[in-house]
């Protein structure tokens, strides 16, 4: 069950899972596959609708979809299919798109743009591309789901007041003008919206238990059906839903070559947001389950789903954490579950497409208002709050862009914003001057440029954090400023406490290390390793640091810094102009042995000292 943690796309990881099924997973699988079919076929029409398609095809994507991606995936439990955010995205791209081709191929663009989501998924598999989804900061996917959210909870309100959409294309200014003519709702129209709310929000504590969902389209249907005058928009008003399953269609049609540079922005955006549920959707469950999984098969899996999933009219979607986690909590166990459920959404297509064509707009309106206002986490924005006020502004840049600006900018906004405040914080240089102690520990100081210190032949300093080009020029700068006011002939730098050090700040390091050298002084470097090491070798340094100045990390802490300091003292051809801190602990050092060192631990711990 658990799949392989590598980053290598395996061609049938099914066959994996199939050759140690057992006999006793298929009852979880198969009550898990209906149970999530009956929850999800409402759903599935209201995200239809909010794609601004037929709403069968969101039927038509959750059948295809979710059993190509189970097959082919890393995540037994993720759910795939049409979702809110793929299906507003959709929306959103496919607006401008519609004036430039004739009606009859409409559809085929929509088509043609689930083929691009899914082309993209499968190469950024392929390529090995899994670990990018950690380059998505949390408060960016916070910004972009709020703004979701709003447009989802808003965008059907003429749906929900029973009045015509307008003539506004503008997301706010759509708003504004159905609030402007409320008083035009069908009382019938509100009347439905407010028993589907009702029964959403009032029953939702039992949604994982009982199909609250289906409860309110019945209830929708027997409204519309038995109210007299009731004279509402149902489904089959909006497009009527055909019996039986959808039948293989080409995305392609004449001219669409033209179209993939408009179509690609917003694929692009369905793609990554997309993966980013999925992804976390599956690593959430797998982790319950001591699970790992392989990113890169699961974008493989993602984008074959709707690759699948173009060729049979369906529209764009992801993995959907409801539908997820349901999958699992009813008793799942293998991908075969999410195999079921396909399966049985293909059987409701056969069997009751005359109830869904009778359901009410106004009710899937309704369930798409508590969707998208269940989509605000009001917790995770007050926690943001409290840690990070930078992040806070990421959040809201995100937000507004996504509602004011175009959804498809919104993630990608966060993403680059977020990245540029990164590039901003990396800027900062840790550089820290090393001053010993009476008890014989050691302080560090941040070394600030222009700060005044005494002169010393013997200087010890440290560096934290990672060393990237950002940074480079400011270390050079700052090790010349210490040679010219405190006129070192040692100068002992420790990098334990360094994460990672690029090509230029190893440039920084080895040219001043060259030109102190060449001066009659020396760098020593400490809490180095093997490969530091032979870093320095493989870039010819090795003559202005040399073996004998070179010392590696051990165990116990500060030792190396402490033998380079003692060899440094031995070496110094000017003893009088050692800073006193430091002739004070050359002269009377405090030395702990290891085996001191352990007995302090032991009794720090509680534990009984031998002997």
């Amino acid at each position: 069950m658990i799949h392989p943690t590598s980053g290598n796309i395996h061609p049938a990881p099914f066959i994996r899972v199939l050759r140690g099924y057992k006999r006793s997973f298929l009852r979880g699988d198969v009550m898990a596959g209906l149970t999530v079919a009956i929850f999800a076929v409402p759903q599935a029409i209201a995200y239809g609708m909010l794609a601004e398609v037929d709403p069968i095809h969101g039927l038509y994507a959750a059948m295809v979809a979710s059993i190509v991606a189970a097959l082919w995936g890393s995540a037994p439990f993720v759910n795939t299919g049409p979702t809110n955010s793929a299906s507003l995205l959709t929306a959103a791209a496919m607006f401008p798109m519609m004036t430039l081709v004739v009606p009859e191929y409409h559809m085929q663009m929509v088509f043609l743009f689930t083929l691009l989501v899914g082309i993209i998924r499968m190469t950024m598999g392929l390529l090995r591309m899994g670990g990018l989804i950690h380059f998505v900061p949390e408060s960016a996917f916070l910004g972009f789901t709020m703004g979701v959210g709003s447009m989802i909870a808003l965008g059907r309100l003429h749906h929900l007041l029973g009045i015509d959409k307008g003539e506004e294309t503008w997301f706010p200014s759509q708003v504004v003008d159905k609030l402007g003519r409320i008083t035009e709702a069908d009382p019938h129209a509100v009347a439905v919206s407010a028993l589907t709310l009702g029964i959403m929000f009032g029953l939702n504590k039992y949604g994982k238990r009982f199909p609250v969902a289906l409860l309110a389209m019945g209830a929708g249907i027997a409204y519309a059906y038995w109210m007299p005058g009731c004279q509402i928009i149902l489904v089959q008003d909006i497009s009527p839903v055909p019996t039986g399953l959808p039948t293989p269609v080409s995305p392609f049609f004449e001219g669409w070559a033209q179209h993939i540079p408009a179509l690609l922005p917003g694929a692009l955006a369905v793609s990554v947001v997309g993966l980013i549920e999925a992804v976390s959707i599956g690593q959430t469950l797998a982790v319950r389950h001591r699970m790992r999984l392989n990113f890169n098969q699961e974008f493989f899996g993602q984008g074959l789903g709707m690759i699948a999933s173009s060729f049979f009219q369906g529209i764009p979607g992801s993995g959907s954490f409801s539908r997820s986690t349901l999958i699992e909590e009813s008793g799942g166990v293998t991908f075969v579950a999410n195999v079921i459920f396909g399966l049985a959404t293909a059987l409701a297509l056969i069997t009751l497409p005359g109830l869904i064509n009778l359901i009410p707009a106004a009710s899937l309106a309704g369930l798409l208002l508590f969707i998208g206002v269940r989509l605000i986490d009001p917790k995770r924005v007050k926690r943001l709050w409290r840690t990070s006020r930078i992040d806070v502004g990421v959040m809201i840049a995100t937000l507004l862009v996504t509602v004011f600006i175009r959804i498809e900018y919104g993630i990608f906004t966060g993403i680059i914003l977020a990245a540029m405040l990164l590039l901003q914080r990396s800027r900062s240089l840790h550089l820290k001057e090393i001053l010993p102690q009476p008890d014989g520990s050691f302080e560090e100081r941040p070394y600030t440029p222009g700060s005044q210190h005494e002169q010393s032949s013997l200087v010890g300093l440290s560096l934290h954090g990672d060393l990237s080009y950002t940074v480079a020029h400011e270390l050079l700068e700052q090790l010349n400023e210490i040679t010219q006011i405190q006129d070192p002939e040692v100068i002992i730098l420790r990098i334990r406490q360094t994460h990672a050090i690029d090509f230029s700040s190893w440039n920084a390091i080895l040219d001043f290390s060259e030109s102190f050298q060449k001066n009659g002084r020396k760098v020593y470097l400490t809490g180095i390793d093997d490969s530091t090491r032979k870093t320095i070798r493989d870039a010819r340094a090795h003559k202005w640091l040399p073996d004998e100045q070179l010392f590696v990390g051990t165990p116990v802490l500060m030792e190396s810094f402490r033998q380079a300091i003692r060899q440094a003292a031995e070496n110094l051809t000017d003893t009088q102009r050692i800073s006193g801190v430091w002739k004070d602990w050359l002269e009377n050092p405090v030395v702990i042995s290891r085996e001191q060192l352990s007995d302090i631990q032991k009794f720090l711990n509680g534990e009984s000292l031998d002997g």
